[in-house]
């Protein structure tokens, strides 16, 4: 069709009919896209919360976040995935990916050629000289096929990826709720204490003043005041820290007022369930899913590369006219021989890559399996921990109001009391410490284990 089209066409009309042909293939145009401001407003999380629950009344088991209960560990988890900033920009990989995926199942442009030669000097007889031709490349279409598959795969492991990243940030927001919260059990025992300390304190300062107490027992009260004032300063700073980076999570502006509930109870994951989940982790973890889709989209790159060694060729017919005035039909084919080059160093690159995909596959597995283990035995050595203080700790509350009273009367030292009273503040809050990392080492576990509390897609 198209050497009839070239054959019943002179060159002057095809100069006019070019145009036209070109317009009407639907060129895109630009249009310039802006820079989005972000609204700072404090009323961010109801936003927020609205378009979750328009997301979430969707699915087949509706869940509806409710700001004015308090946020619980699940709801945390849900808008942190769906405002975080990071998981946003990270999403807009994937449309890239797909319109690789759109591009690389487009077909091939054909390439027109065009000349004109006018003669000079002693120009007597002759007329101007032109040619026309149309070509093909064919190689495009040999490796078409791999090149679509290597892209779609590569979608895939870009949509798992992000997945993964999903799960990480639903583990951060967690752990920062259970932070947040904890550390609010720390203050509030600080401030009891310290309630206790400033009225002992005040009275044994009267008394030194009155006569009645020595100095070393006004100067051990208020010894322990400044150092619980100190430790109230240390956490509450701490915890200013805690509730930006869980805003920060949120994508949240730094004023923005978020409330959460109390912690539930911990349940714990049962050791037999957890080894047969670690079992069958290579088909569960996006990770892990995501590093099989690289290498098979790197599968497919070995293959374009091995066909990128066979000889490329084009195709193309074309018409001309010389000085002369006579006027030629014409076919040509362009061959690549392959003597040198012939893509040798592309497929030992590709085949290099896929090598070292295999390894870090094996490696991310064998980094799991030895991550689980380790966090069940940190679980196990927390857990006897927490006995030890649960079982000692009453016990020593009990000498401790009893020393309280002694020192009430004088029966003993100011010292000695103070540090027993100072070792179960200590101890408290060692207590409340272990809860807490008994909290992260289990929201670490569901995540390494591909076992978190729900499924929340966007």
């Amino acid at each position: 069709m198209a050497y009839n089209l070239l054959k019943s066409c002179n060159f002057k009309h095809l100069l006019i009919v070019l145009p036209f042909i070109i317009l009407l293939n639907g060129c895109a145009s630009y249009q310039a896209q802006p820079l989005a401001v972000q609204n700072t407003s404090t009323h961010n999380l109801n936003i927020l919360s609205v378009e979750a629950n328009k997301i979430l009344q969707s699915r087949q088991e509706p869940y509806t976040i409710n700001l004015n209960n308090g946020l619980d560990l699940t709801e945390i988890a849900i808008l942190a995935v769906l405002g975080n900033p990071s998981l946003n920009a990270q999403r807009s990989k994937y449309e890239i990916a797909g319109a690789q995926v759109f591009s690389a199942g487009l077909l091939p442009d054909p390439q027109l050629a065009m000349n004109i030669d006018k003669p000079s000097g002693n120009t007597a007889g002759l007329v101007n000289a032109w040619g026309v031709g149309i070509g093909y490349d064919i190689m495009p279409l040999i490796i078409r096929q791999a090149q679509i598959s290597n892209l779609k795969h590569l979608q895939q492991k870009i949509q798992l990826e992000i997945l993964w990243q999903e799960w990480q940030v639903v583990q951060q927001a967690r752990s920062l709720a259970v932070s947040y919260k904890l550390e609010e059990r720390r203050l509030v025992l600080l401030q009891s204490m310290k309630k206790l300390y400033n009225s002992r304190y005040q009275y044994s300062k009267k008394g030194m003043r009155e006569g009645n107490i020595l100095l070393d027992v006004n100067g051990t009260d208020l010894t322990a005041l400044i150092d619980v004032y100190s430790q109230i300063s240390q956490l509450e700073q701490q915890h200013n820290n805690t509730s930006y980076a869980l805003k920060k999570l949120l994508g949240l502006p730094s004023d923005a007022l978020i409330k959460l509930i109390e912690l539930p109870e911990q349940t714990r994951l049962n050791r037999s369930k957890i080894l047969k989940q670690l079992d069958k982790l290579p088909e569960l973890r996006p990770d892990l899913l995501a590093l099989k889709a690289g290498y098979q989209s790197q599968e497919e790159k070995v293959r374009e590369a091995i066909l990128g060694q066979f000889p490329a060729i084009s195709l193309g017919i074309t018409k001309a006219r010389d000085t002369g005035g006579i006027d030629t039909n014409g076919f040509n084919i362009g061959l690549t021989l392959p003597l040198f080059n012939a893509n040798r160093g592309g497929i030992a690159t590709e085949r290099a890559t896929r090598k070292q995909l295999s390894e870090e596959y094996t490696a991310r597995i064998l980094q799991a399996n030895n991550n689980v283990n380790r966090l069940l035995e940190l679980q196990d050595i927390i857990e006897k921990q927490q006995v030890s203080l649960d079982k000692y700790l009453p016990r020593l509350k009990t000498l401790v109001d009893s020393a309280r009273k002694a020192y009430d009367r004088g029966d003993i030292n100011a010292l000695t009391f103070l540090n027993m009273e100072s070792t179960w503040v200590n101890k408290r809050l060692e207590q409340i410490s272990l809860l807490q990392t008994l909290w992260e080492n289990q929201l670490a576990l569901q995540t390494l284990l591909a076992i978190p509390n729900f499924q929340f897609k966007l």
